[in-house]
């Protein structure tokens, strides 16, 4: 059996959101660290579980900073459940969030939900290495 050296994320977002450069800065980030990167965009949010598995991925990441926030997480969520890959991949939320979408991510089996004013792009990486 062969066993991963280094951590693979999928960092991804939908492709009808423009705002991209922290994304680009945190793919970086995590390059730098050692990390393998996936950066993708979507149209239809089953294409990251289809990626997620292509790739053998140990963490999505997902960005928001336009619509489709709790649709979109809802959605990969119960697609990763249906795949029973929700134990084996961490889910982190990050972009402009309200607190009681926070809370409600949280509460749907999402790992970690980064908002703005919340930490930096150094913490994303500590929280995806860990």
């Amino acid at each position: 059996m062969e066993t991963k050296t280094k951590k693979r994320v999928l960092v991804t977002k939908s492709d009808q959101d423009a705002h991209e450069v922290s994304v680009r800065y945190l793919t970086q980030l995590l390059r730098d660290k050692g990390m393998e990167v996936i950066f993708t965009r979507y149209a239809i949010i089953d294409e990251v579980v289809k990626t997620a598995m292509e790739e053998d991925v140990d963490v999505i990441a997902m960005s928001f900073y336009s619509s489709g926030l709790m649709y979109d997480t809802t959605r990969l969520m119960e697609l990763l459940k249906e795949q029973g890959l929700k134990d084996d991949i961490k889910v982190i939320i990050g972009g402009t969030i309200s607190d009681q979408e926070k809370k409600e991510l949280l509460q749907m089996g999402v790992d970690d939900v980064f908002m703005p004013g919340m930490g930096t792009l150094l913490d994303v990486v500590e929280c995806v290495n860990c």
